[in-house]
């Protein structure tokens, strides 16, 4: 009950899913400098390093939204006229949506989050001027390409099953914060469940599954353009095939 009127509240005065693009931008921005940061420090292997800055994108992620619930909360309870409920309560009662779906999808870093500065390469598109066209190299580049196109689709699938539970999960952040610390005494009577356990269960699997697809893009990069420490050098040895 509770959670559904904050999240009607929030969607009306506060514009909660434009509140989440820009948490997911900055999300995306530090992935893409974890990425850059650990290619400028020697890690080379893309199928590792894309999930690192995934996983460290993640944890700026929560705390973006730990920020924000901390910094909108005194504000918020203090303006939002909450009746004095009964000891039976649920603080995740009302809206709550579940990831369901297999495959990854996230809040916050999308694909673009790790796209590097290009660097010196063997590239393999010189070797294929005034060859002769093969089949089944035709097949190879479709297939590494098919690859690019999933992970990007589920990157944005990711981007937009965050922003669009953003009311209920913003609702609920705001109760959990507020009960953990005392903001509003009214909700004393309400049990209490740490944030950090509502923003694990609600996005935990999406940003899973953008890691892992993170991880799968760079390995199908090294396989199509070797010796490619960035998706801009496999963009360019595609480009000069």
């Amino acid at each position: 009950m509770e959670v559904s009127r904050l999240r009607a509240y929030l969607e009306r005065a506060h514009w909660p899913r434009l509140q989440m693009s820009l948490i997911v931008l900055m999300t995306g921005a530090i992935g893409f400098l974890a990425s850059y940061s650990m290619l400028s420090s020697g890690l080379q292997a893309m199928w590792l390093r894309y999930p690192l800055a995934a996983g460290l994108a993640y944890l700026a992620f929560m705390v973006l939204l730990w920020t924000w619930a901390r910094t909108h909360g005194r504000d918020f309870w203090d303006n939002f006229d909450l009746p004095d409920f009964g000891s039976g309560s649920n603080s995740s009662g009302g809206y709550s949506p579940q990831w369901q779906s297999g495959g990854g999808q996230s809040g916050g870093g999308g694909a673009s989050s790790w796209f590097d500065r290009p660097s010196s390469m063997s590239s393999r598109g010189a070797n294929s001027s005034g060859g002769d066209w093969s089949p089944v190299e035709a097949l190879d580049d479709a297939i590494w390409v098919l690859v690019a196109l999933i992970v990007a689709a589920v990157a944005l699938l990711a981007m937009g099953w965050v922003i669009w539970i953003a009311p209920g999960l913003m609702a609920e952040l705001l109760l959990d914060v507020a009960l953990a610390g005392g903001l509003y005494r009214r909700l004393r009577k309400i049990e209490s469940r740490h944030w950090l356990s509502t923003v694990l269960r609600r996005t935990a699997l999406p940003f899973l599954g953008v890691a892992l697809m993170a991880g799968l893009a760079g390995y199908a990069g090294a396989h199509y353009a070797p010796g490619a420490d960035s998706i801009g050098d496999v963009i360019a040895a595609h480009a000069a095939r």
